[in-house]
């Protein structure tokens, strides 16, 4: 069974092939042989036949003198978190770590949602508290960053870090594939495994022990998100949602979700897969900015998620153990597929400027430097 999957087995030496079969029967085989099939094999063009556009409220419309009194209540009571998407390396910006760790005048993208943060603190107490997804990638690094900088001066018994989950990479051939070093590359498995994550971790728990209803998540790369947004916030208490997402107009051909109801279901349309020219059908860009409530957070844990394709240049060893550098297939989940399971979700939609500047490139758009004029022009830096 394991030369099936990992043909080259027998060139490896004596050692490697312990630590291979040990990684080995840890893996699910049943679930990587139907995900192969179904996402990549049998894989189909997304069907846009039963979607449209998501009702949303326009931030003008709604009274944020109310719904900042209401987030702001629940949040000095202690009932909100933060949850950050923080798996990431900056390879693409030609930084040697952690992205969260890239740094503008000395102020690394952590420090500025840190100091955010910190601004519900009351005398020596913090009534929120901070849940970090990392990756096996970047995990202890990120833990060294957090150490070294005194946690930002958020109290460390206030922050939690945790892994997200994994998914082996394949060949095109549905072959696993070897490492530089001889083991089975495992690789993170997208920010839709969060959920389970939270879970496994024991951190829904955690949460429900301290009396935390609402989470509001963002990724580390959005340099102006405005973490813990009082009206997105107070708009989710106030209508008692599961969750509540910002969103943003998007540009045409913006690669940006699409918020939309799909099958009677909200959910994300992923730029990636869809149709040329369809993303420009829907109003709502998804940002990767909501708020959940912690029984939505429990339900989503449960659902199942479907895998999504991600072709990636690898680097592995092939048949003959020479290291390559070849196309090679990922397979992802996104947070977004559980927004199915939410009987209340709302979309509140807002002007990107000071709400929407993602740092993806080292250079042209969505870069250093336009991240950096943003941060400056919102007098951040």
């Amino acid at each position: 069974m394991l030369e099936k999957f990992l043909p080259q087995f027998e060139k490896l030496d004596q050692a490697s092939q312990e630590r291979v079969r040990e990684t080995f029967e840890s893996l699910n085989l049943d679930e990587i042989k139907d995900t192969y099939q179904d996402v990549y094999v049998n894989a189909n063009e997304f069907d846009i036949t039963n979607v449209d556009d998501v009702p949303f409220t326009n931030e003008q419309d709604v009274d944020k003198t109310n719904l900042t009194s209401l987030a702001e209540f629940a949040i000095k009571n202690g009932e909100v978190a933060v949850l950050l998407m923080a798996g990431g390396q900056g390879t693409r910006l030609n930084h040697p770590g952690p992205k969260g760790t890239f740094s503008f005048d000395g102020v690394s993208l952590f420090e500025l949602q840190a100091r955010q943060i910190l601004k519900y603190k009351q005398d020596e107490s913090l009534p929120v508290h901070w849940y970090i997804m990392t990756s096996d990638i970047n995990h202890e690094e990120t833990l060294a960053f957090f150490k070294d900088h005194s946690y930002f001066g958020v109290p460390g018994e206030n922050i939690h870090f945790f892994k997200q989950e994994h998914f082996p990479a394949l060949s095109k051939e549905g072959h696993l594939l070897l490492t530089e070093n001889k083991d089975i590359m495992i690789t993170p498995n997208g920010n839709g495994g969060i959920f389970g994550a939270l879970k496994s971790n024991g951190l829904l728990e955690d949460m429900k022990a301290r009396g935390i209803k609402h989470v509001f998540m963002n990724n580390v790369d959005n340099v102006v998100v405005k973490v813990l947004d009082p009206v997105l916030v107070g708009l989710h208490i106030d209508k008692d949602n599961e969750v509540t997402s910002k969103s943003i107009t998007p540009k045409p051909g913006e690669s940006v979700g699409r918020l939309a109801n799909i099958d009677g279901k909200k959910g994300v349309l992923e730029y990636t897969e869809l149709p040329e020219g369809a993303s420009d059908k829907f109003r709502n860009g998804n940002i990767g900015i909501h708020v959940f409530s912690t029984d939505f957070l429990a339900k989503a844990a449960t659902t199942k998620m479907p895998y999504h394709l991600a072709k990636k240049q690898l680097k592995y060893l092939d048949g003959n153990l020479n290291l390559v550098r070849e196309e090679a297939l990922k397979f992802e989940k996104f947070y977004f597929d559980a927004f199915k399971s939410a009987d209340k979700h709302h979309t509140l939609q807002v002007d990107r400027k000071g709400e929407f500047s993602p740092l993806k490139n080292r250079e042209g758009k969505d870069s250093v430097e336009t991240a950096y004029n943003d941060l400056k022009e919102e007098g951040v830096l």
